[in-house]
């Protein structure tokens, strides 16, 4: 539903605001360009500024109010979509864990039912109570802060190169339209294969895992029948087998075909439909598509590599030690892949091409390649910010204080508070949902207008 109100609200920025803010910038240059006639005491001028005034504010009046409602209307379906989906799936996964025995599965129903249903009172509380009124309100003033900081960026980088700064304008929406960078990025998927089998070996790949005791790998924990920890625990989709098939496999060693995947490709459909919406804050347009990539390497299924490591192999990214046009080729197309855990307790990695500075002003050193890689965990109602988090890393962005932030991080290595004095009223009252913020958003585009190539920013990607 937030990517169809999204879609909405794209369209009457570049369909109905935009061929009229185009006009009155053509108007303006006639009005300037125009002759004074001295026998009108050149009203001529005076009202032909008067006709441009006049069609700006009732575009803007009209644009304006037809966006709130738009966004308006959308919140409302959305939270009452989202209210009866999580209850129905709550509800089913209560009944399903009850009788196969799966307490997991029931405890999960329950947090979707009760969580679904306060995010759906306190977000209908905000609409009856103009709060989200004055967040809408808030992101127009913070969009319009943005695009004059952008408006400078390109100015500078373009200086010398007027037709490419007239591309990069257009491109970004900067002047006219919806304003943001459209980037075409890329999901991966991620599986493991029952019926893989080595050169040097009758017994699969997978088995041979399982059964090495110096691998941190168990197919019952990978298919997700069996948890090293409760509250740690994600979404793994097994296709071709049940559990009792997978046991025989696992007793047998070998003998059956199936994949097993980190996560459903609706639950990671989810983390991309989160991603684009938060994503705008920063300025960013995101359209994805998904693929599905085999794993033959046990570094890469409990990931015990390196993210630039995994960027290379599993994603095909380009390392810049032998490549560097290609990986700044490959910046404008951020990549995402899933895998089954991390070594320790961490949920994400990335990694970002260029040094980058926070927003406190800390260094934060490049890399050799630019690529994220997310695990799944439960409830989605914590954890479904994970892979915007990652891709604001991609983007040079640094930890921060608070949960109200998307860039927070409880890893205790990062040194991070949790709360902060806006943390709870931005939560429970005025925006009820991590978000990221005007600075932020004008470090990313600090970074990108840095460091991507031309053609990336002079062309729209989708």
């Amino acid at each position: 539903m937030a990517e169809i109100c999204r879609d909405i609200d794209e369209w009457i920025e570049e369909e109905v605001s935009r061929p009229i803010e185009e006009w009155e910038e053509r108007q303006e240059e006639r009005c300037r360009e125009e002759e004074c006639n001295w026998w009108t005491l050149c009203l001529n001028k005076l009202f032909c500024w008067l006709v441009t005034v006049v069609v700006k504010v009732v575009r803007w009046v009209l644009v304006t109010v037809g966006r709130w409602v738009t966004r308006t209307v959308c919140t409302v379906i959305a939270i009452v979509v989202d209210l009866v989906v999580a209850v129905l799936t709550g509800l089913w996964d209560v009944v399903a864990g009850i009788f196969t025995w799966d307490w997991e599965r029931v405890w999960d129903g329950l947090v979707s039912i009760v969580g679904g249903v306060i995010v759906a009172v306190l977000g209908l509380l905000r609409v009856v109570f103009l709060v989200d009124t004055v967040d809408f309100v808030r992101e127009e003033i913070q969009e319009s802060q943005l695009r004059d900081h952008v408006r400078a960026l390109l100015a500078r980088r373009f200086a010398r190169d007027p037709e490419a700064l007239a591309a990069a304008r257009r491109a970004t929406g900067v002047d006219h339209g919806a304003f943001g960078l459209r980037l075409q990025g890329r999901a991966t998927r991620t599986f493991v294969r029952s019926d893989r089998i080595g050169p040097d070996s009758g017994v699969p790949e997978l088995v041979r895992w399982h059964e090495d005791p110096s691998l941190d790998i168990d197919v019952r924990v990978l298919a997700g029948y069996d948890s090293e920890d409760f509250w740690k625990r994600g979404r793994p989709q097994v296709v071709g087998a049940d559990e009792g098939q997978v046991d025989a496999y696992l007793r047998d060693r070998g003998g059956r075909s199936f994949r097993i995947y980190p996560m459903s490709e609706s639950t990671l459909r989810h983390k991309l439909s989160v991603c684009a919406e938060r994503s705008r804050e920063l300025g960013l347009i995101y359209r994805f598509t998904v693929d599905e990539r085999e794993v033959t390497d046990p570094a890469y299924v409990v990931l015990t590599a390196g993210q630039d490591d995994y960027d290379i192999d599993v994603l095909g990214r380009v390392n810049e030690r032998v490549d560097p046009v290609g990986a700044r080729q490959d910046l404008p197309t951020p990549h995402a892949g899933t895998v089954f855990a991390y070594e320790g307790t961490l949920i994400g990695l990335s990694a970002h091409l260029d040094d980058a500075t926070g927003v406190d002003g800390t260094p934060f050193p490049g890399s050799f390649t630019s690529g994220v890689s997310v695990r799944d965990r439960v409830p989605d109602l914590i954890y479904e910010y994970v892979l915007a988090h990652e891709l604001g890393h991609y983007f040079g962005l640094t930890h921060v204080d608070g949960y109200h932030r998307i860039m927070y991080t409880a890893n205790p290595a990062a040194g991070t508070k949790a709360i902060r004095w806006w943390t709870l009223p931005s939560l429970l009252v005025l925006e009820q949902q991590p978000k990221f913020v005007l600075d932020e958003a004008k470090a990313v585009w600090d970074y990108v207008v840095a460091g991507f190539p031309t053609e990336a920013l002079t062309t729209r990607a989708h």
